[in-house]
């Protein structure tokens, strides 16, 4: 349970630091050019949820497990990067800059991937979808950048 509740709060944390640095100019976004690849607001909405849980499993399965060190140092440079991918794509509408941070989110990723894999398969499972959320996070970050 402590597991749980500990994934949960570094989780709640990330969405609600994403959430405050979220200015949407719709105008702005509408303008970009975006990849054939992209999914719908809606869908897009389910795949950002879908990476929350299972990365509140993955962090819970590292406080049940007691495997705290070194992977939640990569989760929290995630989540920061996160934060940080957030605030320059959407408030400071820097490219580039979203562009450096969410390569910093799929290799803080990758890297916990490698390590669950082998470690734990499990939690390799239940990480799994962050890990793809991020690949395709990367990948429409990459086109729009490269397309405007």
């Amino acid at each position: 349970m402590l597991g749980i509740v500990a994934g949960l709060l570094c989780t709640l944390i990330v969405a609600g630091l994403c959430t405050y640095c979220f200015k949407f100019d719709l105008k702005w976004y509408l303008a970009l050019n975006k990849p054939a690849f992209l999914v719908p607001n809606g869908w897009f909405t389910v795949f950002v949820c879908a990476a929350y849980i299972s990365s509140i499993a993955s962090i819970g399965r590292l406080v049940e497990y007691k495997h705290i060190f070194p992977s939640m140092i990569f989760f929290a440079v995630m989540g920061i990067g996160c934060v940080l991918f957030v605030l320059c794509f959407f408030t400071l509408k820097s490219l580039i800059a979203a562009l450096v941070c969410i390569t910093i989110v799929l290799a803080m990723s990758y890297t916990l991937f490698v390590r669950f894999l082998i470690k734990d398969y499990k939690i390799a499972i239940e990480f799994l979808p962050t890990f793809i959320f991020n690949i395709y996070s990367f990948m429409c970050v990459i086109f729009i950048a490269l397309a405007n």
